[in-house]
């Protein structure tokens, strides 16, 4: 029986923060989310609505229709990444996820560019949501769109959740469980329902072959299905936001883990049926991609102004909550790695405000973002696929680098503590296939063609990795200055 007044681990009698001293670590953080609010978290750190509504139109754009079934293929994908690293964060539920996790099954030196890989992922992540946000809500307000203005309004945005973040986790888990099971769960829900039945009971426009139609053909239509499956390739990450707040959430070795499966599953069967029902309510092909928002083209058809109005609501507050919880991610990932000294700055990166929230850490993934949507405003030909695939290359060269580190350690016997979360005698074929899916879907992002300026922003990123390495924190990692607890460092 798990004892439930003093929050015990489920393995080993400790309580939560007895586990995370375990580690080497003082608690620091506000341990005050459940897990609900734990799920809150990686639901909006997915935000898969706005996902959809902000990708929707590229997909489509590439192929056509047919681009729906791409979801289901990636969908096995990261279900199998999402098993594997719900394992590991019922065996090491610590702030930094991944970085913490390559740096006791490796070495600091392995986990140093596993977490540079998780700021890549996590900042142009939800400064893309920030970006996504700007022109619905200028609409609303009858604002004028310009790139300037966009870049203020995200400026804007940003500075909000920053002010949340600051205020503490309490404040953010709040809004992040209304957001995410009353909009992201509850209205998306509702809504994909009635265009369901829009589309094939009550107005069909379409048959269901409509979705195995392409508008490429020949050798070029292996290289466009390809292209057109970023949407759920960017969708369908984040799950593991939870995980990246495991030191403020109560029972993490057990409820973490329910977490990251749990919002992948949810999140993917919601997009799956929303992505049919808005194809299947396409009257016209031709007319709804050149349409300036083809999102809003389908809406408007199916269900009118007022529908249209009502799912656009439910996007923006699915962008801001998922901008919220991924800086509150992100920040916790850059305040662990400062915690063991592996940033410039660390001391100040480090520190923890008297609400217990890591002020600093926030404070410079906010300006981080600003500087990178001012980058992608004026001198990237389009800002929305930069961001959006920095974003996805440094999600899944997380999960490559964290799945092969647990392949390496599984072989080498260094899978030392038990999970909570178990996969039993299907770990290691499910750690294989899940490994060889995230290597595919890294080349998939940056070897074609289209994706070069992303594999070129993305390699500047990883340059100014390898060079703080190797003109200093390599050093400090050699004479013991930096890194994870000795104690708990691999030998």
């Amino acid at each position: 029986m798990i004892p439930k007044s003093d929050d015990r681990g489920i393995q080993d009698g400790l309580t939560d923060d007895e586990e995370l001293r375990s580690f080497g670590y003082e608690p620091q953080l506000d341990r005050t989310m459940g897990l609900m609010s734990s799920l809150s978290i990686s639901i909006s750190c997915m935000c898969i609505t706005a996902g959809i509504f902000t990708t929707y139109a590229y997909s489509l754009g590439m192929i056509g229709p047919v681009f729906v079934w791409t979801f289901l293929v990636v969908a096995v994908g990261q279900v199998l990444v999402a098993l594997v690293l719900a394992e590991l964060a019922g065996r090491m539920p610590i702030s930094g996820y991944a970085f913490q996790w390559t740096s006791r099954l490796i070495n600091s030196h392995y986990g140093w560019f596993v977490g540079w890989a998780g700021l890549m992922a996590f900042i142009p992540g939800f400064t893309g949501l920030n970006f996504g946000l700007a022109p619905i809500l200028q609409e609303r307000l009858g604002l004028t769109i310009t790139p300037t203005s966009t870049l203020v309004v995200v400026i804007v945005v940003t500075l909000t959740q920053l002010i949340i973040n600051l205020i503490g986790v309490k404040l953010a888990a709040k809004i992040n469980n209304a957001a995410a099971f009353v909009a992201e769960l509850g209205l998306s829900i509702v809504l994909t329902i009635i265009l369901l039945v829009v589309g094939f009971v009550t107005n069909p426009v379409q048959d269901l072959g409509f979705l195995t139609t392409s508008s490429v053909d020949g050798p070029g239509f292996t290289g466009a299905l390809l292209m057109s499956s970023l949407l759920a390739i960017w969708v369908l990450t984040g799950f593991e936001g939870a995980a990246d707040l495991a030191e403020e959430t109560k029972m993490a070795k057990k409820q973490v883990p329910r977490a990251v499966v749990t919002a992948l599953v949810v999140s993917l069967t919601i997009g799956f049926f929303m992505l049919v029902a808005l194809t299947m309510n396409i009257g016209n092909l031709a007319e709804t991609t050149s349409a300036e928002v083809p999102i809003t083209h389908i809406l408007r058809g199916a269900l009118g102004t007022a529908g249209s109005a009502v799912f656009e609501i439910v996007a923006m507050i699915a962008l801001y909550a998922g901008g919220l919880a991924n800086m509150a991610a992100a920040s916790r990932l850059m305040f662990s790695m400062s915690r063991d000294r592996m940033l410039p700055g660390s001391a100040r990166l480090s520190q923890v405000s008297r609400r217990r929230s890591p002020a600093w850490a926030l404070s410079v993934i906010a300006l981080m973002s600003v500087a990178l949507i001012t980058v992608g405003t004026y001198l990237a030909k389009e800002t929305v696929g930069l961001i959006v695939g920095m974003a996805s290359v440094g999600y899944y060269a997380v999960y490559a680098l964290t799945i092969g580190a647990v392949l390496y350690a599984s072989a080498t016997k260094r899978l030392s503590k038990a999970s909570s979360f178990s996969l039993g005698i299907w770990a290691t074929p499910v750690r294989w296939v899940a490994f060889l899916w995230s290597l595919f879907v890294v080349g998939e992002l940056v070897i074609p063609e289209a994706n070069r300026q992303t594999a070129l922003m993305a390699g500047i990123f990883f340059l100014i990795a390898a060079v703080w390495y190797v003109t200093v924190l390599r050093a400090r990692l050699t004479r013991g200055q930096a890194g994870i607890p000795r104690a708990d460092a691999p030998h």
